[in-house]
This record gives structure tokens, C-alpha cells and sequence, in this order.
């Protein structure tokens, strides 16, 4: 296709003309079945249409053709992304290195989708090179300071997100990031931020910069301010998704014949919970074994339900999945899944997936791969919605800007844990964040035990750990285990009347 074709072509399934836009692109195939660019194209359309074997169809045979150029690569590294075939990703991406592309755009581009697959250490490198290109590309800046961020390199993200401030004053996610670093002297910092925050009260950056004044003001002690500004964050980022009535209207969870034992080497382990509740320190002590590697937060599973299901659904779960759980091909999810985190094993047979929300999947997992195992956090519920409430997630925890919806939540999910323990009762572990910080060593040998494994001394040495963390932990973490880390809301209890009489 021709960069006229290509730009129109953009332009109908930017305005949702998915109509038009096919019936080209069938045309532009009709001359050239091997077109990459428009094989890419019907691809997105179908991922668009919730057709997700078609996108699959459509993506296949695109691999097979002429990658033309980085415009091209870039298309096929989003729509691999959002079938989370990161394996496919990291090939694709050290065929074509940085040198290949044209810009310091494009290769924060790829840096940024990189990283949303976990692909830390590849990430890095792209967005080194987006920095040497361009020192004054901001996106590339602030994409180098996240990973820095993720890796432990504190000084470096400060510095980085310094010089994106210099560039645009107003970024509201250089003002986000550089507020979780704990850096010093931020009375400056917050006056700025309260200005910022007046000049843009109605627009999607005053939820940003509201979080970075909270927590700015929290470190500085300034509670009532700091609750001010979370508040105002929380308000204009509210919303509210529930599947658990979906999921435990059913009962043939237990009693479905599992697939068969997968022929593949790795051992998943799940490690579930509310988000918050303490998944990532459970995965640094486990990475500290030397039979295990941190896969991090993937969301492969969904892949893998979207690819045998046909239904590219948005949400972890979907109401037509679980209506059609017992016609899935559980066989090849749990063998699709398995070779798509190989590469995150570091030829290790356990390999984590701390994606927290997989409490939704369960029964889908535990069919699919017969021999993994789930440890489920919980922690103080007050400790875990204030975190929550503290944190902007992404498009995660949409119930976390609410105290009254933490609540529905909390209480849905232990209903729907109590659930998954009848149907599954020897593959879960619950283990208390309490316990995990006041005695890591025994809730070591727990976990180990209950995973079939021997303890090691290293594994509660989580602060000498260098490798990435890109959760929200991902500075507190650096800190190793520590014990102090409850009761942070107690400056804030006269607003937190809906938790604390919930929880009392």
C-alpha cells in the first residue's frame, strides 16, 4: 500500500468506518495477498469486531510478508501487544533494532509497548536509543525514567524526569513519577503543582497531578491537604466493573475433567489477590529461589481465553466466556500459554505470574494447567483500600477511586475465594501480608512447601534483588521486606469513615 492508501485507510478506522475501510482493504489484497500493511489493517478491524481467530488469521499471514517500514512495525508490534503475544514482540523487535528506526518517536513507541509486555531489558535499550537520538524528545525522557524507576535506579528517573519538566512544565506524568521517588525538599514541588492544578481543573491531567500532590504532601506530612488532593483524583476516576455473580452462578468448576499435563517444562504459579495487598513482594521472595523466575504481571491468560473462546473481549473476564467455559479447548490454552511464557522462565522450571486480578480466571487456569498452584494475599482491608485509593492504576482496580465500591469489591472477592476453595481446595494457599513481613522466613518455608520445594536463605533477601519491577511497588520494594508499612491511613481516619466502620 502506498503512504496515500495507508494515511486514508487510518483515517476511516480512526472515525470507526470499519465498513469502508474493509471493503479497500479486500481490494488492495485482491491485487496483493502478500500486502503486509494491509493484512495488518484487517487485522485491527477484526480486533475491533471482538474477532479474535480472524485477527489471528489476518496477523499470520502479515508475518509472513515484507515488514516495509517502521510505520508497518509499529502496527504489527500494537496489535501483538494487544493479543499479549510478547514472545513474538521481543523476536520481531531483535530483527529490527533501534537502528532501524526513524526517529526518537518511534522508538519510544516501541520502548513503551515493550514495557507493557514486561520486556524490561529490551524496553530499556529502545528507549536509550530514542534518548541519544533526540536528548530532547520528552517521551522518550519520561519512557527512560519509568524504566530506571522499574530497575532501582532512582537518581537516574529523577534526573530524567527533571528534564522533561524543563521541557514541558505542565507534563502531568513527569510530575506523576517524579512524585513517587521521594525526593527531597518538595515544597517547591507542590507549589507548582498546586498552581498546575488550578490552571487545568476539568481536563485528564488533573487526575495526575492531584496523585502527585498527594503524594507530595503525604511524604511532607501535610494529611489534610494530601486527602484533598486524593479526593479530588478519586472523583474524577471513578468507575465500576463486577463479574463475581457471573462466576460462581456455576458449579461444574471442580467437577469439568482438566486438560491433560502439558508436555511443556515451565510450572506456573499464581499469586492473587487484591491489588495492593502485597503480590509483588510475595513474587521478589519467590524469585529469590533458584528454581524460580518472576514472570511479573502478564495478561496472557486472557490471550489465551480470548484465542479459544474466537471473542477478543476487553475486561480480565466476560459473561459469553463463562457461558461458553465447558467448549473450550483447555489443552491448547494451557500449551499456548506455557510457550508464550518461556521466554520469561530464564530456563527455570517455576516461573510466576502475578497479574492479581487472575482471581477472576481461576477456574479457567486450574482447568487448563493441572499442575499450577495459586497463593492468595490478604491483608488488613483498611491497609489495602487506602493503598488503593493512594494509587493510579492504569485501566486496573476500577473500583479503587470509591471507598463504598472498595468495599462491594473486597466483599464480592472473598465471597468468590471462598468459592474457588471449595472447588479447588489443595491448589490454593492464602497467605496473610502480616505474616510475610513479621516472619518472612516461615511464610517462606510455607510457600516453598507448599509449592514442593526446599527453602533457601536467599529468598528474604529481597533488597539485594537487581532485576525490574514495573508494579506499583516499584520504589517501596527497593526498600526490602519492611513491617511498617501498616496503618499508614491512620493521619487520614476522619475521612475514611466508610472504611474504618466496614472494618473495625
Amino acid at each position: 500500500m502506498d503512504i496515500k492508501s495507508i494515511n486514508e485507510i487510518e483515517n476511516l478506522i480512526e472515525n470507526k468506518d470499519f465498513i469502508t475501510a474493509a471493503a479497500r482493504l479486500d481490494v488492495a489484497l485482491s491485487a496483493r495477498p502478500d500486502d503486509s500493511s494491509a493484512l495488518l489493517f484487517k487485522s485491527e478491524i477484526e480486533l475491533f469486531s471482538e474477532n479474535n481467530a480472524l485477527a489471528r488469521q489476518f496477523l499470520e499471514r502479515a508475518l509472513t510478508g515484507h515488514i516495509d517500514s517502521p510505520r508497518t512495525c509499529l502496527r504489527l508490534l500494537r496489535i501483538l501487544s494487544e493479543l499479549s503475544e510478547s514472545g513474538l514482540m521481543i523476536q520481531v523487535c531483535a530483527q529490527i533494532p533501534p537502528n532501524f528506526w526513524d526517529s526518537a518517536a518511534s522508538l519510544s513507541q516501541v520502548s513503551h509497548l515493550l514495557t507493557g509486555a514486561g520486556a524490561y531489558n529490551e524496553a530499556l535499550k529502545f528507549a536509550e536509543a530514542g534518548v541519544l537520538r533526540d536528548e530532547s524528545h520528552p517521551p522518550s525522557l519520561y519512557a527512560l525514567a519509568t524504566l530506571r524507576t522499574f530497575f532501582g535506579d532512582i537518581g537516574a528517573a529523577a534526573e530524567l524526569c527533571g528534564r522533561v519538566l524543563k521541557l514541558i512544565p505542565n507534563d502531568p506524568g513527569a510530575w506523576w513519577l517524579l512524585s513517587r521517588l521521594r525526593q527531597p525538599e518538595p515544597g517547591k514541588r507542590i507549589d507548582q503543582l498546586k498552581s498546575l492544578t488550578i490552571q487545568y481543573p476539568d481536563s485528564d491531567s488533573t487526575i495526575w497531578l492531584n496523585y502527585a500532590l498527594h503524594n507530595e504532601l503525604h511524604e511532607l506530612g501535610e494529611f489534610d491537604a494530601a486527602w484533598s488532593a486524593l479526593d479530588s483524583a478519586c472523583t474524577s476516576k471513578l468507575n465500576q466493573l463486577r463479574l463475581f455473580e457471573a462466576l460462581m452462578s456455576v458449579d461444574d468448576w471442580g467437577t469439568h475433567p482438566l486438560a491433560e499435563r502439558n508436555s511443556e517444562t515451565i510450572c506456573p504459579i499464581f499469586i492473587i489477590g487484591l491489588h495492593r495487598s502485597g503480590t509483588t513482594l510475595v513474587e521478589q521472595i519467590l524469585a529469590g529461589h533458584s528454581l524460580v523466575a518472576p514472570g511479573g504481571e502478564t495478561y496472557d491468560i486472557r490471550a489465551q481465553l480470548r484465542r479459544a473462546s474466537k471473542i477478543h473481549f476487553s475486561f480480565e473476564l466476560d459473561q459469553r466466556l463463562v457461558d461458553c467455559r465447558n467448549d473450550l479447548n483447555y489443552e491448547a490454552i494451557g500449551r499456548n500459554f506455557c510457550r508464550g511464557l518461556s521466554w520469561r522462565s530464564q530456563g527455570k522450571r517455576f516461573v510466576t505470574d502475578k497479574l492479581p486480578s487472575n482471581y477472576f480466571n481461576l477456574g479457567f487456569i486450574a482447568r487448563a494447567l493441572p499442575d499450577s498452584k495459586f497463593i492468595c494475599l490478604a491483608r488488613d482491608p483498611i491497609d489495602v483500600g487506602f493503598s488503593s485509593l493512594r494509587t493510579l492504576f492504569s485501566h486496573a482496580a476500577p473500583y479503587s477511586y470509591s471507598q463504598l465500591d472498595f468495599i462491594n469489591h473486597q466483599r464480592a472477592f472473598n465471597q468468590l475465594m471462598h468459592y474457588w476453595r471449595r472447588q479447588f481446595p489443595s491448589r490454593i494457599l492464602d497467605v496473610n501480608y502480616h505474616d510475610l513481613t513479621s516472619a518472612p522466613e516461615l511464610t517462606a518455608k510455607r510457600m516453598t512447601s507448599f509449592l514442593k520445594l526446599s527453602y533457601e536463605p536467599a529468598m528474604v533477601s529481597v533488597s539485594s534483588r537487581t532485576g525490574p519491577v514495573a508494579t506499583a511497588s516499584s520504589v517501596m520494594v527497593r526498600d526490602g521486606i519492611r513491617n511498617d508499612r501498616g496503618k499508614v491511613w491512620m493521619p487520614y481516619s476522619r475521612y475514611l469513615s466508610q472504611l474504618i466502620s466496614e472494618y473495625p
